[in-house]
């Protein structure tokens, strides 16, 4: 089975997620996984709903128990999860890829871009730098902060359920490269053009084929960038014409905007 992705609007966790609940995955497992993961971090509500043009959307909200989420606390809770809901091994080890992405990336650009962060983000990193192998193997790298995309944890849960529940091949191949949108951010760091740090950071690292446009809004989410760099998502090629098409999905994002839908589509 080949899945390919159709990213000219963008993508996110959380618009993949739905992308595969429309594709066929069972909504309620799905929404499950997430509202779970969601649970670790807050009060939680997680649904699924159709929009006006027959897409897939997924609502989310939490409210956070606290601020940032570590990448050791992270990679626990995820652990947990997966037991909980008896995930394969091909999609824990896809999941975790996705986690420690997004946390190398959190961590690259914390040191490359001039964040205005309050004091103890500037020295976060630096806590574990103590050298010595005692440890255990949590701390022998040092600790990273998910701030933003702490939400990591429901769109792994989503991504990986969803593939599971397909039989999907955790690989990808995209169909054009992905709009990652423009304008600027406002987040806890300050205001930062899109697309954001971490999102450019992996873009650049895992070469993942991504463009401007085609409206100034944020389109390439961290988590997004983290899903893609997951699943090794490098080759822009048209869809086969060839194979036989078995299952596809759209979904959009919380906002109605003037842009396709994100479209996945698996062949035989």
């Amino acid at each position: 089975m080949q899945l390919f992705i159709s990213p000219e609007g963008g993508i996110a966790g959380d618009m993949f997620a739905a992308a595969l609940i429309d594709a066929g995955a069972d909504a309620e497992k799905v929404t499950n996984a997430m509202q779970a993961a969601a649970e670790k971090l807050g009060r939680a509500v997680v649904g699924h709903r159709k929009t006006s043009d027959g897409s897939s959307r997924l609502f989310i909200e939490v409210e956070h128990h606290h601020g940032h989420l570590s990448s050791h606390r992270a990679t626990h809770l995820l652990e947990h999860l997966f037991e909980e809901f008896k995930v394969l091994p091909a999609y824990r080890e896809f999941g975790f890829r996705m986690l420690n992405h997004l946390i190398k990336a959190e961590k690259e650009a914390h040191e490359t871009f001039d964040f205005d962060m309050e004091d103890h983000h500037h020295h976060g990193h630096h806590h574990h730098h103590d050298g010595n192998h005692h440890h255990t193997h949590d701390h022998e790298e040092p600790e990273a902060w998910l701030h933003e995309a702490q939400d990591i944890l429901i769109d792994v849960m989503g991504a990986v359920m969803g593939l599971q529940e397909l039989g999907a091949p955790v690989k990808a191949t995209l169909t054009e490269p992905v709009s990652w949108g423009g304008g600027s951010i406002s987040f806890s760091h300050g205001t930062l053009k899109v697309p954001a740090p971490a999102t450019a950071v992996m873009i650049k690292n895992n070469q993942i084929p991504a463009q401007a446009g085609p409206i100034e809004t944020e389109l390439f989410t961290p988590t997004g960038a983290a899903l893609l760099s997951a699943l090794e998502a490098t080759e822009v090629k048209p869809l086969p014409a060839t194979s036989i098409k078995t299952k596809e999905g759209f979904s959009r994002g919380t906002k109605d905007l003037p842009i396709p839908p994100l479209k996945i589509t698996l062949f035989e």
